[in-house]
């Protein structure tokens, strides 16, 4: 199986779509029941996965009480990932349609739940998959984050020696220091910074240029590209114009830093391009922090069909 195309769909047609299956992840963010809470109406096999050392701080109790009032199966995780072969054994169809809620999942979570659809290529002829997360609202934190280390989805650590030139291309979040900090650990020949305009809330895009004003203006104009928060199909697009005339010369590593939607869809390059590195800034400990619902939801409809 095959990742076949990915669609930009308006969030007033979320409820658009008939699962067989609802996946969200129980946590302790405000946020965490936004998406499940549109769906209470839809029938469906509906599952929360936790991770076994979750804090159980904020909204966790009520979250976890919510759940459990509209008959999730809370499935504790035990391994970094969930079992995905356990979770889809039991159905038995050609076709699945499921709903993926990755609001409050960790970016290793969605990567490797897109990465098993398009490896297992003998368990469906199709998968219609709905992802779609709840926004948080700007609040600038004021926190330092340290970047401990540059891990890749694959892995392995990023290796400094490369046989080719690198090219690093940044999703620029609005943290003092951090892209920096990433841009040091890695050393790229070329560099691309990414940032979301518009963003939910013009605040965001005040504070990436303040905090990162020095690393703007040390690259062309060109290399400064901008997203559409909302437009998954948008950005997939731009992804791959960037990466094609570069991939002959330079080796590839993709940071998605800032806004979710960006780091699902540089997961869903890679798919289609393997050799592209997709990369995460691993941080030294900072404090959980609840985050609260913030406009309407980002969907995107992925499709994923066998191989005739």
């Amino acid at each position: 199986m095959g990742l076949s195309s990915i669609q930009h769909i308006e969030p007033g047609q979320l409820l658009e779509f008939e699962a067989d299956l609802f996946i969200t992840a129980l946590d302790l963010e405000s946020r965490c029941t936004t998406i499940a809470r549109k769906f209470e109406k839809k029938s469906c096999r509906k599952i929360a996965l936790v991770q076994t050392d979750q804090l159980k701080e904020f909204s966790y109790d009520e979250n976890n009480a919510y759940f459990t009032d509209q008959g999730f199966e809370i499935i504790s995780v035990e391994s970094k990932v969930p079992d995905f072969g356990v979770l889809f054994s039991m159905f038995q169809e050609d076709t699945i349609r499921v709903i993926l809620d990755c609001t409050c999942m960790s970016p290793r979570w969605y990567h490797e739940f897109f990465n098993w659809f398009d490896e297992n290529q003998d368990e469906y002829s199709e998968v219609s998959l709905r992802m779609v997360y709840t926004m948080a609202g700007f609040k600038d934190h004021e926190r330092i984050l340290k970047v401990k280390s540059v891990k890749s989805f694959l892995k392995k650590e990023y290796e400094g020696t490369q046989k080719k030139k690198s090219a690093l291309i940044l999703g620029l979040g609005y943290e003092k220091e951090v892209s920096k900090e990433i841009y040091n650990k890695i050393k790229p020949d070329i560099l691309y910074l990414f940032y979301a305009d518009p963003p939910v809330d013009k605040k965001f895009v005040e504070k990436v240029f303040v905090n990162n004003h020095a690393m703007i203006n040390s690259i062309p104009i060109r290399n400064l590209i901008t997203y559409p928060i909302r437009n998954g199909q948008i950005i997939y697009q731009t992804l791959i114009d960037t990466i094609l005339p570069l991939r002959n010369e330079y080796t590839i590593i993709v940071v998605p830093h800032g806004p979710k939607i960006f780091a699902a869809v540089s997961m869903l390059v890679h798919l289609g391009y393997p050799d592209i590195q997709v990369s995460y800034p691993k941080f030294k400990k900072s404090p959980a922090i609840n985050e609260i619902p913030c406009d309407e939801p980002v969907v995107l409809d992925i499709l994923f069909e066998g191989e005739e």
